[in-house]
């Protein structure tokens, strides 16, 4: 479906940026309400143009929703907590504005209220009230607190049928002792040291583990119960080793611990948020997923590629 038929119907125009390589991540949604206003959604930074104005909206710090290309952008807008990471991951201190989750602020002409997605630290889906509702989610652990909308903004990185399950935390906890974790440094690692640390054991990690564990006062030591690893060094290991994922390629054996909606997940979340249109702008929903939504839907691949330049 094409971006023009959301100008016609919702009042935005979703788009992606032109690039010399084909188009920029992930999407931008304009309006033209006085001034045209661009909002890009994890992506890379917009540019100044006169009788224009734009706004980054980073949803979270992992690296493919493209914070750290707008740690020097004033136009960037982050959780408190993002940028916290951003700066601890690139050296930088980040120079948009900050916000608590759950604040509400003006973006230009618009209202936008923000929400916690559960994804990891300072995860942030934001509520765009114009002339209709678009929410953007962003990566989603739990749905339940977040609004309904009129337009849903959303990934699927589960979003195929292979990818219904349930998280094993019983299982890590019995697995923990002298075994060494496979898991992603930013955001798992820390929900993971918490969840063990609860539960009685002493927490090892490597150097940027222990260093965002420590940014939100997770207390790790030199040598513990269990160590937190990245799955890449997990061969550098011995004894029992873990990868803590959904996914399946990894060839040593999985605890299923996710941040991230399984399939069914995502269409319960769909259902909650009661939108008309749903956009899949990050992940891969299937043909199966799309089928079984019952509202229309787009993926990213589908709305056009345009100039961001106007006049």
């Amino acid at each position: 479906m094409k971006s023009l038929f959301f100008l016609e119907s919702y009042g935005f125009l979703p788009f992606r940026r032109k690039s010399k390589r084909g188009s920029k991540p992930h999407l931008t949604l304009r309006f033209n309400a006085g001034n045209i206003t661009d909002i890009h959604i994890d992506s890379y930074r917009g540019y100044e143009q006169e009788n224009y104005r734009y706004f980054n909206l980073i949803t979270h710090a992992h690296s493919d929703h493209y914070g750290q290309n707008n740690m020097s952008n004033p136009f960037s807008l982050a959780s408190i907590e993002t940028a916290d990471i951003l700066s601890a991951i690139s050296g930088k201190r980040f120079q948009g504005d900050i916000f608590s989750v759950g604040e509400t602020f003006r973006l230009g002409d618009f209202k936008v209220k923000t929400y916690s997605t559960e994804h990891m630290f300072g995860s942030t889906a934001f509520l765009i009230k114009g002339e209709c509702r678009i929410l953007v989610t962003g990566d989603v652990k739990d749905y339940r607190k977040l609004p309904e909308c009129d337009v849903l903004i959303t990934e699927a990185t589960y979003g195929n049928p292979d990818f219904i399950f349930e998280e094993e935390i019983d299982r890590l906890i019995e697995c923990a002792r002298n075994s060494t974790f496979g898991v992603y440094p930013v955001g798992k690692a820390q929900r993971t040291a918490r969840i063990l640390l609860e539960n009685g054991f002493e927490v090892a990690g490597e150097e940027r583990i222990s260093e965002l564990c420590r940014l939100f006062d997770i207390d790790v030591v030199e040598k513990g119960d269990v160590k937190l690893v990245s799955p890449r060094n997990l061969y550098s290991y011995k004894g029992n080793r873990y990868v803590l994922t959904a996914q399946k390629f990894y060839r040593f054996p999985r605890i299923v611990v996710s941040d991230h909606l399984d399939f069914n997940g995502i269409l319960s979340m769909i259902e909650h948020c009661n939108p008309e249109h749903i956009i899949f702008y990050h992940g891969k929903p299937s043909e199966n997923l799309i089928e079984q939504i019952d509202r229309d839907v787009s993926v990213l691949n589908e709305l056009d590629v345009m100039s961001e330049f106007v006049g």
